[in-house]
């Protein structure tokens, strides 16, 4: 059951660990009845993948020139598994070609959509964190959202608190 300030959060997943544990906690911020909007930013080809489509498109084609279609479904199928146990979730799939990143991707929706509160993992590689600095991502939205952003620390995303 929720019991938290916030009527519209948002939680930020991704292909980690992390993510049962963001919605976990962006639901325990949820004011009853408010809403829950699980955001994932779909990510492009790894760049080998773009690269060698650059040249098969410039060399008349490729069997790899046009894989946006089975990213996206990828992406989409992540969402539908988070949210499929999830009553009132709100599947939202953002293209990171619409802004400057994909932090900020989320930053605009977040605008946009009369978001109260953000969700997201500090996952932070292994020399990130032994500097103490958060991780990109996280950071981001940190330091640009508009509204408060609750930021899970690295390590923390398999707790079952």
């Amino acid at each position: 059951m929720s019991t938290g300030p916030f009527s519209h959060v948002v939680a930020c997943v991704d292909e980690s660990p992390a993510t049962e544990a963001v919605v976990r906690l962006a639901l325990q911020v949820r004011a009853d009845g408010g809403r829950l909007s699980v955001v994932h930013v779909m990510g492009g080809p790894p760049f080998s993948e773009s690269f060698l489509a650059a040249i098969g498109t410039a060399f008349g084609g490729s069997p790899l020139g046009d894989n946006a279609v089975a990213h996206r479904e990828i992406a989409q199928g992540l969402l539908e598994v988070v949210c499929e146990d999830i009553p009132g979730a709100e599947p939202v799939l953002l293209d990171p070609h619409d802004a400057d990143s994909a932090p900020d991707a989320v930053v605009r929706w977040a605008d946009d959509n009369d978001v109260d509160a953000i969700v997201a993992a500090s996952h932070g590689d292994p020399l990130a964190r032994m500097a103490k600095f958060v991780g990109s991502f996280s950071g981001y939205l940190a330091r640009h959202a508009s509204c408060p952003v609750i930021l899970m620390p690295p390590g923390t995303a398999s707790d079952g608190d």
